[in-house]
């Protein structure tokens, strides 16, 4: 086992054009408060295409199971993080709150779902985790 690693988070990072960044930032807490407070994914992003929309209906989805799941609301918090490659955004569960091993499969899960989000909408270098 690791030590000192958190485990059973749930989160995805995507690079945008460094003139993208600042509005997919907002546009990414604006879903995770949106997705907080329960609103429908159709009204949280209705400028986008269908394709899009959808991947929030199943990202919320999944939120939803892990959070029935741990007994606890999780929801999706977004944050801005420089990498080796340069600025990116990085979008997972609150807090980066670990639920620990036994919740690693499940948040897998979500982490996929999170990543298919931002692929959806643009991401690049896309990659999801399950440990901080």
């Amino acid at each position: 086992m690791l030590r000192g690693v958190a485990r059973g988070i749930y989160s995805a990072l995507g690079h945008w054009p460094e003139a993208d960044l600042a509005a997919m930032l907002e546009l990414l807490r604006a879903l995770g408060r949106g997705i907080v407070a329960h609103q429908q994914a159709e009204d949280l992003l209705p400028a986008h295409p269908p394709a899009a929309r959808a991947t929030l209906v199943a990202l919320i989805a999944e939120i939803r199971a892990f959070e029935q799941r741990v007994g606890a609301p999780t929801g999706l918090a977004a944050e801005a993080v420089t990498t080796p490659t340069g600025p990116a955004i990085e979008v997972g569960n609150l807090d980066h709150r670990a639920f620990g091993a036994p919740h690693e499969a499940a948040a897998a899960v979500v982490a996929r779902a999170v990543a298919a989000l931002l692929e959806a909408l643009g991401g690049t270098g896309v990659f999801w985790f399950t440990m901080d």
